[in-house]
Formats: C-alpha cells, structure tokens, sequence
C-alpha cells in the first residue's frame, strides 16, 4: 500500500514549529516525502512523513532501524543527509537534506541524461559506488538500490543515496522477495536457491550491476530474475545475451557480467568496480 493513499495532506502545514510543507515529492510504502522551507533559515529541505500509530511492532522496529543505519553514513557526500528525525504520538518525521535534481529515474529515462555520455555517466557511477562503499564498511546493507532510491545533482553528475528503509547490518539476511523484483539478485528473490540465507551486500552488488544497464541502455534487462523470466533465463544460458539484445560496449559488458554473476561470492568488488569504470574507455 502507498503511504499516500493512507495519510492525510501535510501541504501547508508546519511541522516541529520550523519546517513549512510545500510540495509532495514522492511516497512508497512507508512514507511521504515533502519539499519545505525551513523558516528559521529559508533553506529548503525534504521531510519524509510515516505514520507509527497503529504500527505493529515489527513494523516500528523497522522505521526506527531506518533512522538509525542512515544516520550512520549521512555524512557521506554520496549519501543524502539526515538533519533530524523526531515523532508525535502519531508519526514519525525524517528531515533530509533537498536534493534539486530529481531522482536517477527521471534522468536516465525522461531526460535521457546518459546517452552517449561517457564522463557524465562514469562520474554519476562512481559517485554512486562510493556512497555503497560507506555503507558497506560502515556494515550497513541497502538492500534496496534502484534508481527511484537515488536522487541526482541537477546536471545529473552526482547520485546521492536515499531510502534505508529496507537496510540491515547483519552478515545475512533471510528475507527473501524483500525489494524491487527488477534488481533483486537471484538469491535475493529465493527461487533458485530454496529461498536459503543469502549476503544482502552482494546483493546490493548485483543491484549496482542492473542499474549501470539502465543507465548505459535506458532499459531494464528483465523484469525479475527467476527462471520464470523469459529474458532473464536467456541470461542463465549464456550471459552474453545482454551484449546482443541491450546497446553497450564489450568492455561495459564485461565489467557488469562480473557484477551479474550468478555466483554470488564472484562478484566483483566495490573496489574493483570502482577502478574498473574509472579505466573504461567507453559505455556505448
């Protein structure tokens, strides 16, 4: 259920005596988010509004984890900054810092951002594989890494790292078909694996991996990887598949084959898929 259908209005309305709502900026399961002012400085910010009343408790544990694993990384210049976070007796409010250029969605789709542009591409990337780092050695998984996730600089050069609402710091994870079917990693969506414990940081490498398709093709490269999927079990019989059906170079598909393997501990990691896109001659 969309949190918006289920809440009230919040445009116009002040909150904590200092934050003005303004404008809906989007909503997921959980929570809306708003533009406001915040009329001690006139800067703009983003408030995230979610209901806890008539939470139950499971439900509660996790808006609190949400709080508490993004304040551990908001610092990082790739992850988008927590300023605040405090509750009524109804819900619970998260004030994040504004970021003006929409979400990496918006870019690769709408505006076609990345089309032929090798460095603005690899910038953004980057960019992006380092605000996953932080969250990794800080031991915190995402788990949930899709471009709705991941807002953008205005030119669209740098990704900042959104929504910890599905993050987690333990070592496995064993809720399998949590997250987005289009960038769950196999392990993730259970089927091929008896839905056994699986890492959810190697997961969020086989994420990083869909991603850079969407970015590099404007396209998803299936809808869910199971071996119901059409498209998805033509990759199982030969990953090359994504180098004949998707527009990209042969060494972008070497690199993202390495992020796409089915083999979960032979990913490829962040560190070396840092180097390996800086090295890159081109995406197209």
């Amino acid at each position: 259920m969309v949190a918006a259908k289920s809440l009230p209005n919040f445009i116009g309305t002040v909150i904590g005596e200092r934050y003005h709502l303004t404008e809906e900026l989007g909503s997921g399961s959980y929570g809306v988010v708003y533009k406001a002012v915040d009329l001690t400085n006139d800067n703009f910010v983003a408030v995230k509004v979610i209901r806890t009343v008539g939470r139950s408790p499971a439900e509660l544990a996790t808006i609190k984890r949400e709080v508490a694993l993004h304040s551990v990384v908001a610092h990082h210049e790739s992850v988008v900054g927590l300023i605040d976070a405090f509750d009524t007796d109804e819900y619970c409010y998260m004030i994040l810092e504004y970021i003006r250029g929409g979400d990496l969605f918006e870019q690769i789709v709408e505006k076609k951002s990345y089309q032929g542009k090798d460095e603005l591409l690899r910038r953004a990337f980057v960019s992006l594989v380092d605000a996953v780092q932080a969250c990794h050695d800080a031991k915190i998984a995402h788990r949930d890494l899709k471009p709705e996730n991941i807002l953008t600089s205005e030119d669209g050069s740098r990704l900042y790292l959104a929504d910890f609402g599905l993050a987690m710091n333990q070592k496995m994870a064993s809720d399998c078909g949590r997250g987005t079917s289009i960038y769950m990693s196999p392990e993730a969506t259970g089927e091929l694996t008896a839905r056994q414990p699986f890492d959810p940081y190697l997961n969020d490498i086989w994420a990083l991996g869909v991603i850079l398709v969407n970015m590099i093709t404007r396209q998803n490269p299936w809808s869910k990887a199971t071996s119901r999927d059409a498209d998805f079990s033509q990759f199982i019989m030969g990953p090359e598949f994504l180098l004949k059906e998707f527009p990209m170079s042969k060494g972008a598909f070497a690199i993202i084959r390495e992020m796409l393997d089915l083999h979960p501990a032979k990913r490829i990691s962040l560190r070396a898929l840092r180097k390996a896109i800086l090295s890159l001659d081109t995406f197209f």
